[in-house]
């Protein structure tokens, strides 16, 4: 014995390929893939391919699957909104990571470290200072 479904509840439909002969998939990201739309098509196939979809699952009856059609026509509808799909699905934009915060840093030393550094670019073993005084011309 099949199972009935509930009264009032609509019986699943399977999706039926539109008129381009794809079979439209409403689980995919991808709005060509759920209007059943080669990448290639024309705007005039998008169009007969969105009511043919809003017939099957009307927004009183199917809500959450219109809302998935709507938002694919949507993405497909205007040229400018079709180029900038078709960007992010040949490439899509790398995930977004928070930005690392760089190393605290180590401010830690040695007293020897000091006596090093000033000897090696300072004169602290100098004895002669002559250099250091030039005679004054007036």
């Amino acid at each position: 014995m099949t199972e009935q479904p509930p009264p009032g509840a609509s019986a699943p439909r399977e999706l039926a390929p539109s008129s381009t002969g794809h079979k439209p998939n409403l689980a995919s990201s991808d709005p060509y893939e759920v209007l059943g739309l080669p990448r290639r098509a024309l705007p005039r196939e998008i169009k007969r391919a969105y009511f043919e979809l809003v017939r099957q699952y009307p927004p009183e009856t199917a809500a959450d699957a219109f809302k998935l059609i709507r938002a694919a026509y949507e993405k497909l509808q205007t040229n400018a909104a079709r180029s900038e799909t078709d960007l992010f699905l040949f490439q899509p934009p790398p995930p977004w990571e928070p930005r690392k915060r760089p190393a605290k840093l180590e401010l830690a030393f040695a007293p020897e470290d000091i006596w090093i550094l000033l000897s090696t670019h300072g004169s602290l073993g100098a004895t002669d200072f002559e250099a250091d005084f030039r005679p004054v011309k007036i």
